[in-house]
């Protein structure tokens, strides 16, 4: 595939996790920050794709069923040890088998997970994505290719902001509260950090003036891993 004219991306000297493995399908690992935009380029390359896997983050949290709706929503989502990393693992490891896997079913509206549904594997490519899915060794060790988006923090509140209200329900400031004391201290802790193991750097703004080229240069990554 050629590559896109005028969109600029980097290579990040990334160390070298992957383990020996023989698996049936490459897996594609997405990071960045929340609203990053990082969720829509991992939709626009499935559909890019004759056939693809996409397995979210925002799946694995851990569940919280005790407590009062105010104590699940003071929970910090944003921290590494609000995800259930095993749990990912087993699901990426069982769906790169080719076989089926049990993944949650996670209710943002009461922080908690509803059960289980059946993944089955779809062609080839699997897609991992979430805002700390390269802070963990033992993720970025299932990967062959791996994808960090960089995008401002003015941005990234401007969206959060509007898919929370919208789309969850939630108080704006609520949303602004969480931002300020949550998803933008672990983004400087975690998130931004994580982008030193990520095979490619892409900005927001390049993907947005160039949709485009941003999903053909990750096809290209894709094709070249492995």
């Amino acid at each position: 595939m050629a590559s896109a004219p005028g969109l600029l991306y980097e290579r990040a000297n990334a160390p070298v996790w992957q383990v020996g493995q023989e698996v049936g399908m490459k897996t594609l690992l997405i990071a960045g920050g929340s609203a990053s935009g990082k969720t829509w380029l991992a939709e626009r390359v499935r559909e890019a794709l004759p056939a693809a896997t996409l397995v979210p983050q925002d799946a694995f949290y851990h569940d919280r069923p005790s407590g009062s709706a105010a104590d699940r929503h003071a929970f910090d989502f944003d921290q590494p040890y609000a995800i259930d990393w095993a749990e990912m693992a087993r699901v990426v490891t069982t769906l790169q088998a080719g076989r089926t896997a049990d993944i949650p079913v996670y209710d943002f509206s009461v922080s908690a997970r509803r059960g289980y549904e059946p993944l089955e594997p779809q062609g080839d490519t699997l897609i991992v994505d979430g805002t700390l899915v390269l802070t963990q060794p033992s993720i970025v060790a299932l990967g062959h290719a791996s994808l960090y988006v960089r995008c401002p923090e003015v941005l990234r509140q401007a969206r959060r902001e509007r898919r929370d209200v919208e789309e969850r329900g939630r108080d704006i400031a609520f949303v602004r509260q969480q931002l300020t004391g949550q998803v933008f201290p672990a983004h400087e802790a975690h998130v931004r950090p994580s982008a030193r193991h990520a095979d490619l750097v892409m900005a927001a703004q390049d993907i947005l003036a160039d949709p485009d080229g941003a999903v053909e240069r990750v096809l290209e990554l894709v094709a070249g891993s492995g």
